[in-house]
């Protein structure tokens, strides 16, 4: 996974923002590190980080859902729901 030491943490609020201006983004956990990712589809890359508490409430929002089969194993990627 590529980790830009610049990349800064952020609050759900901030997050879910920023998934809703990029639909093609996404909210991507791995054990306890959570990123999100500028391309869903792509979930090496990183635009914002997250600690796991501020990712939990990102995850309880009614707006994402949780897609499967397409992360490497271990990884859970969740969407903005009106992505297909």
């Amino acid at each position: 996974m590529s980790i830009d030491a610049e990349l800064r943490k952020v609050e759900a609020g901030y997050a879910i923002e920023y998934l809703l201006e990029h639909p093609e983004a996404g909210l991507c956990c791995e054990d306890r590190r959570c990123w999100i990712t500028p391309n869903a589809n792509e979930t090496d890359r990183q635009a914002l980080l997250l600690d796991a508490a501020e990712a939990e409430r990102l995850k309880d929002d009614p707006r994402l859902r949780l897609v499967s089969g397409i992360a490497h194993a271990g990884r859970s990627p969740w969407v903005v729901r009106r992505m297909t």
